[in-house]
């Protein structure tokens, strides 16, 4: 049965994801659409009929969303850090940037602390710790602009006191591989259940945990561009201070980076959250230059593996690069994925992106083959299980998203079925992290 108001959501949805329409833009349309709809009807047509005929006489959304970018680029872009005209939208617009300050000071402040206590700022204990001197205040910024309920801050912090005392209280022992794998995988942990703040009470619908996923490419993009600037900044004070005698290194160490770096993360998420129309716009063009540039690298590389009959998994250092190499394989596709509109037909990057699936299979395999030899060969060890389960993984999703490509591209599913298995998985790597954070450690005996 159609369902009229499912399909103007979507249609509007569909709109706003052109990144080039205003929320204004898009009311307006919605209210011309259902005005046809009411003429259609009362002319004798089924709501069915006159959804179609009405989305028709409005015209193409791609145009639509063209011809209004052209004659409104400036002005998208000069809006980037400027109030908003609404004066209740302006207002709320100074309230998130005195809370982004308040918050970064906040931060900034906390990840202080430890070196009062001895912690050296390159020790694997503060680097652990890194995740609590940040996240927990990314994730009160989120509940408060999202209007969460105190039940669920409440609970969100009791996650992140929990996962602080456990991991504090732990021993740690020589060669100190539990606590190495401690500091890679609880940030990951902790971002996942920042995503919980981000996405609300919606936290279980695939449609929000997507919405996530594209919120955290972007804010890599952007955190990235911030820290560049950071850098440049830093540098270029060292050198104009220098210019006059004053040595400014242990305050760019102790502070300036520090209580920057808090910074850049809390404008990141305030930038991505408050302009993600503008940020929608520009960070799927960068997924989709990279994606073929990547599969490209990797096939070179199996190629000359191939030809040169040497493997580089024969070295610890080469596989965990490699690994790393997957994961930045597996976000780029799911970027992609997070990216692609779901009222679009298929188009040549699903298939690059399903080849870049492909590549990446085969990639994975020969570096699971190297674990398990090397497991069989040295022994078990807290970094080659970890290494092990996460190769594994990554391989069954890998799989898995290969084989709901391939049934998306025969039309024996939605691409909306390969959204909803993808974002159900997130389940299992936070199960993962988890076990590695609180469980390896116990297993291995705190070594």
């Amino acid at each position: 049965m159609f369902d009229l108001e499912t399909n103007v959501k979507s249609w509007c949805d569909y709109l706003r994801a052109q990144g080039t329409l205003e929320e204004a833009g898009v009311l307006e349309l919605e209210s011309h659409l259902r005005d046809q709809i009411d003429d259609l009807t009362a002319s004798g047509l089924s709501v069915e009929e006159a959804f179609i005929v009405g989305v028709k006489r409005l015209g193409s959304v791609s145009l639509i969303s063209k011809e209004y970018s052209k004659v409104n680029t400036d002005g998208l872009w000069k809006n980037l850090l400027l109030d908003p005209a609404d004066p209740d939208a302006k207002n709320r617009n100074r309230r998130n940037i005195v809370l982004v300050i308040l918050l970064s000071f906040l931060a900034g402040t906390a990840a202080k602390i430890p070196t009062a206590f001895g912690v050296e700022i390159g020790s694997i204990a503060y680097f652990k710790n890194l995740s609590f001197y940040i996240l927990p205040f990314v994730t009160l910024f989120l509940t408060l602009k999202h209007g969460g309920t105190p039940k669920s801050r409440w609970t969100l912090a009791g996650v992140f006191a929990f996962s602080f005392a456990v991991v504090n209280l732990y021993p740690s022992y020589e060669p100190w591989h539990t606590e190495t794998l401690t500091a890679i995988h609880l940030p990951i942990l902790l971002w996942l259940i920042t995503g919980v703040a981000y996405m609300g009470k919606d936290w279980k619908a695939s449609k929000a945990r997507m919405d996530f996923l594209r919120f955290t490419g972007e804010s890599v993009i952007y955190g990235s561009l911030l820290m560049l600037g950071l850098m440049v900044l830093m540098m270029f004070t060292m050198m104009i201070f220098q210019s006059i005698s004053i040595d400014m290194e242990p305050f760019v160490e102790n502070y300036f980076l520090i209580f920057g770096g808090c910074a850049v993360a809390m404008l990141t998420v305030y930038l991505v959250e408050a302009k993600k129309s503008i940020v929608e716009n520009f960070a799927p063009v960068l997924a989709k230059i990279f994606s073929p540039l990547f599969l490209i690298t990797m096939l070179a590389f199996l190629v000359a593996m191939v030809v040169s009959g040497t493997s580089p998994f024969t070295e610890r250092e080469f596989l965990i690069g490699f690994d790393l190499m997957l994961v930045l394989v597996l976000g780029m596709v799911l970027y992609t994925i997070s990216a692609k509109n779901l009222h679009d037909k298929q188009d040549i990057f699903d298939y690059l992106n399903v080849a870049l699936v492909g590549v990446a299979m085969i990639v994975d395999n020969v570096a699971l083959s190297a674990i398990v030899f090397r497991l069989s060969e040295y022994g078990i060890t807290p970094n080659k299980l970890a290494a092990l389960g996460e190769n594994v993984l990554l391989l069954l999703n890998l799989g898995v998203l290969f084989v709901y490509y391939i049934r998306y591209f025969t039309g024996k599913i939605e691409f909306q079925q390969i959204v909803t298995w993808q974002t159900k998985y997130l389940n299992v790597y936070a199960l993962w992290m988890a076990i590695v954070v609180f469980v390896f450690p116990l297993v291995f005996s705190f070594n």
